[in-house]
């Protein structure tokens, strides 16, 4: 393995304006205009792509932009909080959920409605979707198949975070195929999910008790507030990823599109290309030729390869897909 693929994303969200004065997003459009634009000028001195996971309300309103950047390379997916659409769109009263509290039902209704706003500000329909706080219950990956995604970035290996239905304790941490009935395991969907990279050595405690890893995203003070460096978190993600040996390795990012990234001295901005500055050393240190990539390239190269789903096991038995018996070991 000497190559691994650099996806970079951010979450466009919508105004505070227009969903909620303590929610996560930024405080006017051309606040949200600048973190879109500073980000992707920054990812361009590294030589990477974005790939941009967009709220139907910031589609609606930044059309214009996401279309022209969609034209010169970026990958447009969309971007779901149900809550945040509900106010916004219902004024409350349907799908005041996160994205794992909607029956299969819900989903699909929710993606259908939100999925031709969208197209109808960006011009076609999104083949990609990530849920707010990466929230997912069973249903997600069958439901997105049917609905026409061909991929996503839905899970976050270390998260729990009960009440927003974010639990994501074991699971595959590289790229496969969603599984139709177990959002935690491969399976065999036309469905690419790439998980968020993260540093799996080490269970962070979070606010409110809420668990999580260590990963790229500069948005958290990790040097500061858990005393972990971008070092640590670059060379201790790249050793995984070798030692697992995907058949699709990658290094996967977030960041959101509340952030000063057109101000070179932010701090958030600072940590963004310390992050980057550490991640490329990282692969080099470890002999990687780190290839910047969106999530359309990662999707195409997962949905290249047949299903690799996880073998059968029942009272120590192990079976192959073919239902042939294996190997034997205590479950």
């Amino acid at each position: 393995m000497h190559e691994i693929k650099v996806v970079l994303t951010m979450d466009c969200e919508p105004t505070t304006a227009t969903s909620h004065p303590a929610a996560t997003g930024p405080t006017n459009w051309s606040g949200g205009e600048d973190a879109v634009l500073g980000y992707l000028e920054i990812a361009a001195r590294y030589g990477l792509p974005v790939t941009f996971f967009v709220h139907p309300e910031a589609a609606a309103a930044q059309a214009v932009m996401f279309r022209d950047l969609e034209r010169n390379g970026a990958c447009l997916g969309l971007h779901m909080h149900p809550w945040k659409y509900a106010l916004w769109r219902h004024r409350g009263k349907k799908y005041l959920a996160h994205y794992g509290g909607l029956t299969s039902a819900e989903q699909h209704e929710l993606l259908a409605e939100a999925s031709a706003i969208w197209a109808d500000a960006i011009g076609h329909r999104p083949a990609y979707f990530r849920p707010g706080t990466f929230s997912a219950n069973d249903s997600i990956f069958a439901v997105l198949e049917s609905q026409g995604f061909r991929g996503g970035s839905c899970t976050a290996l270390g998260r729990v975070i009960p009440e927003m239905q974010a639990i994501w304790v074991g699971g595959q941490p590289d790229p496969h195929r969603g599984h139709p009935a177990f959002r935690q395991a491969r399976g065999n969907l036309n469905f690419a999910n790439m998980p968020l990279s993260a540093d799996f050595s080490r269970v962070l405690n979070g606010p409110a008790n809420r668990n999580m890893y260590a990963d790229f995203r500069p948005d958290v003070d990790w040097p500061g507030q858990y005393q972990v460096s971008y070092r640590t978190i670059a060379t201790n993600i790249i050793k995984q990823v070798r030692e697992r040996a995907p058949t699709v390795p990658v290094l996967s990012t977030i960041t959101h599109n509340h952030y000063a990234y057109r101000d070179a001295d932010d701090p958030v901005t600072l940590r963004c290309r310390t992050m980057l500055d550490e991640m490329m050393a990282a692969c080099q240190a470890a002999g990687m030729n780190a290839k910047g990539a969106t999530l359309r390239e990662v999707a195409d190269d997962v949905l290249a390869h047949p299903a690799a789903e996880d073998p059968f096991v029942c009272e120590g038995a192990i079976f192959d897909l073919a239902g042939e018996r294996a190997e034997l070991r205590h479950a």
